[in-house]
């Protein structure tokens, strides 16, 4: 069980980035080359997913336990969505190694709540259950939201799930335990 870390880049600023639920970090490849000749780029797979394999479902504060031994010190760090969440959580704690955040389609709560929008949790219950009879199918409908709205949205579609599968798949109970982060 090991921990899928790329470093490439040729910044002195280091930036950790990581990729939202479903995903793993090649989903920064389009950016990825521009980024590298201003920063020190830290790609990881968060565990379970992509080339982290081997880890059991994690809740949010022991996904956080299990990269902050790897956050750089006085590191930037980017979060798409799920992974919003997990460098937010990373850079507020006390004594953290991160001094700057970055979220991308990421919120603080993404569940509909009294007072806060959100997504209705009928439909994050609708993910849970679709993952256990139709995984792919799964898979390519939250795609699709991620690209809803946008010019390209097909194109930026067929790019993620590229990105997706050229890596081993997270197994559903790790994917569900996402959903329940979310």
């Amino acid at each position: 069980m090991s921990l899928y870390w790329h470093t490439c880049g040729e910044g002195k600023t280091d930036l950790v980035l990581l990729h939202g639920w479903g995903l793993n970090a090649e989903v920064w490849q389009p950016v990825t080359e521009q980024l590298s000749a201003h920063f020190r780029l830290h790609l990881v797979d968060l565990p379970g997913y992509g080339r982290s394999q081997g880890f059991p479902a994690q809740p949010l504060d022991q996904m956080v336990t299990t990269l902050l031994p790897h956050i750089p010190e006085d590191s930037l760090i980017a979060g798409w969505s799920l992974g919003g969440l997990v460098a937010t959580r990373l850079a507020g704690l006390p004594g953290t190694p991160v001094r700057g955040l970055v979220t991308v389609a990421s919120s603080p709560c993404f569940t509909e709540q009294e007072n806060w929008p959100g997504i209705k949790p009928s439909v994050l219950e609708g993910f849970r259950q679709q993952l256990s009879n139709h995984f792919e199918k799964t898979i390519d409908r939250f795609m699709a939201l991620q690209t809803l709205g946008t010019e390209t949205a097909r194109q930026d579609t067929r790019l993620l799930r590229e990105a997706i599968l050229t890596q081993p798949l997270p197994d559903p109970a790790v994917l569900n335990t996402g959903l329940g982060i979310l």
